[in-house]
């Protein structure tokens, strides 16, 4: 159906069950029904939701939750750590918000890897399964979580990506596009929609005729017939509902915060966007993707997907990108970008994230996990930087049934590997499953091969309450 013939029909006296049906599948270029129809068949009972800041590209443990102030000056870098307000846990004093609310958090500092690319440390992260040679066939846990357990309000998509659901996956894998998430990029105060091959430049759900009038500015969308899509009316009825309800759009006026409130997470598209991850969370969105990293530097243009992988001047780029370093070759190119840098910025809007869940209540059913796909070098190389290193790294996480004020695990004296057991991704996500409330072990999704359990990993001792 084309969005002309979309829009006649609905200006008609009634919107058909089979016109809802192809609206859905020609808008997404997935059979959003059939989907809607595997979420209340799922059998999952779960009040619980989930915010990850994947903090792409991989952030150094010793500038963030594990400082070495012992080691070698080659090792442990410039900065000190910082006392918490829990005895006898310290972290880099370039997290000073961070410091202050480590009594609400959970460190997991034995930390490893298994791979030291990107696409493959991504990919075993986001999904806790190690990705074949092909390439990714496991789907993230966010896609998965959100297949078994649909949104907890109706009228909400499950599954939100900012500005995408994690750099260098699938992230559906085996699922297909009908599990895709709502990718949100750009400023979030001007949100850019997207969910397969379209993108809303602005959102506007409250009525059929505003989104029907916004494909046609599109263009001509691909005629779409799929005679696979077999569903109860109830279902039909509820992806025009998810479509139409305005509950996402309302979601998406992060305006309507107070300013002040806005301020704490950092007034740019970065801390905007988890100010947004809560807004979607609260709305009834089950699982929400941040990547947390300003782009500039070396790397970007300030505005686009942002980075954690400092090879060179990390103590210069992890604070700001406003300044060009002095030792920056003259052939690099530096792109200047005039907010916070990584570190200063994830420590304003992880510990605003905090405060803000705890004071709506929303805290014990919002698991938060914070974590990149490896951690950097021990020895700091010959531009200041550190590089990709999976032998060594660290995790946060709060909420949703995680002890409070505690570390789990530790590395040696030089932060080279795990002194404690080592726990892995497929562990974290193991973990992130019990505290979703699906068991990790338990085989779903007949569409597989053979039976699998859905992570092969243990969860981690003490981390749950």
């Amino acid at each position: 159906m084309s969005c002309a013939e979309g829009k006649r029909v609905y200006q008609g006296s009634a919107l058909t069950r089979r016109s809802a049906l192809q609206i859905g599948a020609g808008m997404f270029g997935m059979n959003l029904p059939q989907l809607l129809q595997a979420h209340a068949t799922s059998g999952q009972q779960s009040e619980m939701s989930c915010i990850f800041l994947f903090l792409a590209g991989g952030p150094s443990h010793y500038e963030t939750f594990d400082p070495k102030p012992s080691a070698p000056a080659e090792i442990r870098g410039l900065w000190d750590p910082i006392s918490t307000n829990v005895p006898g846990v310290q972290i880099c004093e370039k997290l000073p918000l961070m410091s202050k609310r480590m009594d609400k958090v959970a460190v997991v500092r034995s930390w490893r890897g298994r791979s030291g690319s990107h696409a493959a440390g991504s990919q075993h992260v986001a999904s806790g399964m190690i990705p074949p040679a092909t390439g990714q066939y496991y789907p993230n846990f966010g896609c998965l979580l959100s297949t078994l357990l649909g949104p907890t309000a109706l009228g909400m998509p499950s599954f939100f990506g900012l500005p995408r659901a994690a750099r260098y996956t699938d992230p559906t894998g085996y699922l297909g596009a009908a599990h895709a998430a709502f990718d949100i990029a750009g400023d979030p105060v001007e949100p850019k929609v997207r969910v397969g091959k379209l993108k809303l430049e602005k959102v506007r759900f409250e009525s059929r005729q505003s989104m029907l009038a916004q494909l046609d500015n599109l263009g001509k969308l691909a005629e779409s017939s799929d005679d696979s899509i077999i569903s109860q009316d109830q279902f039909a009825a509820d992806a025009v509902n998810l479509l139409t309800s305005g509950r996402m759009q309302r979601a998406m006026d992060i305006e309507a915060e107070p300013l002040a409130l806005r301020e704490r997470y950092g007034l740019n598209i970065y801390g905007q966007r988890v100010l947004l991850a809560r807004r979607l969370i609260q709305a009834g969105a089950r699982f929400v993707t941040i990547n947390h990293a300003v782009q500039g530097g070396l790397f970007g243009d300030g505005t686009t997907n942002g980075t954690w992988d400092n090879h060179g001047w990390l103590f210069d780029s992890m604070m700001s990108f406003a300044s060009r370093p002095s030792a920056v070759p003259k052939d690099s190119t530096w792109h200047s970008y005039r907010g916070p840098g990584n570190l200063p910025q994830f420590d304003m809007s992880l510990s605003t994230l905090l405060d803000d869940l705890e004071d709506k209540g929303m805290l014990d059913t919002t698991l938060v996990v914070a974590m990149g796909e490896f951690g950097r070098t021990p020895k700091i190389n010959k531009t200041a930087g550190r590089d990709h290193y999976p032998g060594a790294g660290c995790a946060v996480l709060a909420g949703g049934g995680v002890k409070r004020g505690i570390v789990i695990g530790a590395t040696d004296s030089k932060g080279t590997e795990p002194s404690t057991r080592a726990w892995y991704p497929e562990d974290f996500a193991a973990t992130v499953y019990k505290a979703m409330g699906v068991d990790p072990h338990s085989t779903y999704l007949p569409r597989l091969a053979r039976p699998t359990p859905i992570s092969p990993g243990n969860i981690i001792d003490g981390l749950l309450s």
